[in-house]
């Protein structure tokens, strides 16, 4: 019983004839469909006579398109039968046929076509499949290499594989030649992926091994968005620390100072963000909030059942007001048909009738068109 065991398993692991049966078939796709279906019965030895005869089969037609390249005749080039013979003799190098050594130096030369051919095809499995066959037969310090990757990201990204996307354009980074689309498919494909706060996390985290300070305002927003107040905070402060004159780490400080209803503190960074950038609308605009609520605050808190306000108080309110009036009267000087903020016109007009100003508010009235 033992034997006829071990007799089954001896004849289930070897089939001396693969090479024979392979070249038989005399036909490339044949070939490869009978040794995938014998595969798991093939030790390393017959897997190298298996592959070094289906390289045969696809040679004659491998060489014809070599020949084609080399007279710049691209047209006549078929990629498909580049990709097959690139695989068979890589495969060939695997297992070590004898003559693997030959079949890679004659299929080389040729490898770089495929990029070509992944960059000018609009169809997003052939150019799948003619940068994965480059990348899978690369060797270390292959020069085309970073460009294969993002032509496989980017596949994979409108295959909408997400993951893969993201792996294989990470590949692309850092290649001037490729940099700026990889990093956008890697990014956006990361963000893709964002499933769950780890994920997020995840994708904070690649942003900055990118570039923390092209992202600061990405990576503090995502914070925020995930409750991590005091990542954002310590973030925001150590960006001062380092970059001075980063206006958006000064803006931030400034929104969360507000929010916190420090406005005192929340004044003086939007008046930073200001000095830096003297044409920031939105510095202008959210300095103006900041004024606007500090005077809203003190009404809320010191006015009389009446609504009155007195003394030191009346004071610090209307020139909160006027800081508020001040700063909008600049937003709408830097964007005077509200485009890039939309709201200005009616906090203008709110803060000239908290002030009294009837004729201002019944201006911007008129300009609104509500007059």
């Amino acid at each position: 019983m033992l034997m006829a065991v071990a007799a089954m398993t001896s004849f289930a692991q070897n089939n001396p004839k693969i090479d024979k049966e392979v070249k038989a078939t005399k036909d490339f796709q044949a070939g490869k469909a009978l040794i995938e279906s014998k595969l798991a019965e093939l030790n390393d030895e017959e897997k190298a006579k298996a592959y070094n005869e289906l390289y045969k089969l696809i040679q004659p037609a491998f060489e014809k398109s070599m020949t084609a390249a080399g007279e710049q005749k691209m047209a006549e080039v078929d990629n498909n039968v580049v990709v097959n013979a690139l695989e068979t003799a890589a495969l060939c190098e695997k297992y070590g046929s004898k003559d693997a050594a030959k079949y890679v130096a004659e299929v080389t030369p040729i490898r770089p076509v495929l990029i070509n051919a992944a960059n000018s095809t609009d169809n997003t499995d052939e150019k799948l499949t003619y940068s994965m066959a480059y990348i899978n037969t690369a060797k270390q310090g292959d020069n085309f290499l970073a460009l294969a990757n993002y032509f496989a990201g980017y596949a994979y990204y409108l295959k909408e594989d997400y993951t893969n996307a993201a792996k294989y354009a990470k590949g692309g980074i850092g290649d001037e030649r490729v940099n700026g689309p990889a990093e956008q498919v890697y990014r956006v494909s990361m963000e893709k992926n964002c499933k769950t706060k780890a994920d997020t996390l995840a994708y904070i985290d690649a942003l900055k091994q990118l570039d923390s300070k092209k992202y600061f305002v990405q990576i503090c927003t995502m914070l925020t968005d995930l409750g991590e107040k005091e990542q954002v905070n310590k973030l925001v402060e150590e960006t001062i620390a380092k970059e001075p004159d980063n206006k958006f780490a000064w803006y931030i400080r400034g929104t969360t100072k507000n929010e916190d209803n420090k406005f005192d503190e929340a004044i003086e960074d939007f008046k930073k963000v200001i000095e830096i950038d003297p044409a920031f609308v939105y510095g202008y605009y959210n300095l103006a909030l900041c004024y606007g609520n500090k005077a809203d605050d003190i009404n809320a808190k010191k006015a009389d059942k009446n609504g009155r306000l007195y003394g030191d108080d009346l004071k610090v309110c209307s020139e909160a007001y006027n800081g508020a009036i001040t700063n909008l009267e600049k937003v709408r000087e830097l964007d005077p048909n509200h485009e890039t903020i939309h709201n200005w016109p009616m906090q203008l007009r709110m803060y000239y009738n908290r002030v009294g100003n009837k004729a201002k508010a019944d201006e911007i009235s008129k300009m609104l068109g509500d007059a």
